[in-house]
């Protein structure tokens, strides 16, 4: 488990986690903000457990709250990681019943300590369709916007707009640090 001392943990994201996160992506308030389109089947799932395990261009994780019972929070990694370019695209998700809570900020900035400190990464980015609240949270760490992919995506009837975001290393070291006493996230300039 890989701890920042943030109140959450990093886990290896197990076969015995394979129900939830299926559960998770499955879920109307995870999956509207993912790429897929419809409901991951149990095969579909089963592939991408074995997939991410043995990708060595993918480093997921279970996200799970730093207490007696570990509980489960959600999930974060880093995808299409090139060590030569150094860069990775992140992927995050948080289960409805624990969203709103801060978890998904907490995930997000270890997964870039991660990212950047063990990994020794430059540029981390990632995707958003247009509208998804959490563009806001990705915008407090320093993420900045890139781009924008105009009617880039179909889902539900529609085209959508997606943003393209990142953060380099050195902006996140310029930028970011935990706070020990509380645990919130404070920005430094």
């Amino acid at each position: 488990m890989i701890d920042y001392g943030n109140g959450i943990l990093l886990d290896v994201l197990s076969s015995g986690d394979a129900d939830i996160t299926r559960e998770c992506r499955n879920d109307t308030a995870v999956r509207k903000w993912c790429r897929q389109v419809g409901l991951i089947s149990n095969a579909c799932h089963q592939k991408w457990l074995s997939r991410q395990a043995e990708d060595s261009g993918m480093e997921m994780f279970a996200v799970r709250r730093k207490n007696e019972a570990l509980d489960f929070l959600g999930v974060a990694g880093l995808t299409s990681i090139n060590y030569v370019a150094r860069h990775a695209e992140f992927s995050l998700y948080i289960k409805p019943s624990e969203q709103q809570n801060g978890y998904g900020k907490l995930a997000l900035l270890s997964i870039l300590k991660f990212g950047f400190y063990d990994l020794n990464l430059n540029r981390i980015w990632g995707e958003s369709f247009e509208g998804n609240p959490a563009i806001s949270m990705f915008s407090e760490i320093g993420f900045e916007k890139e781009g924008r992919r105009k009617e880039f995506y179909f889902k539900d009837g529609n085209f959508l707009d997606a943003h393209l975001i990142s953060i380099g290393r050195r902006k996140f070291d310029a930028m970011w640090f935990i706070a020990e006493i509380n645990g919130n996230v404070k920005a430094q300039e």
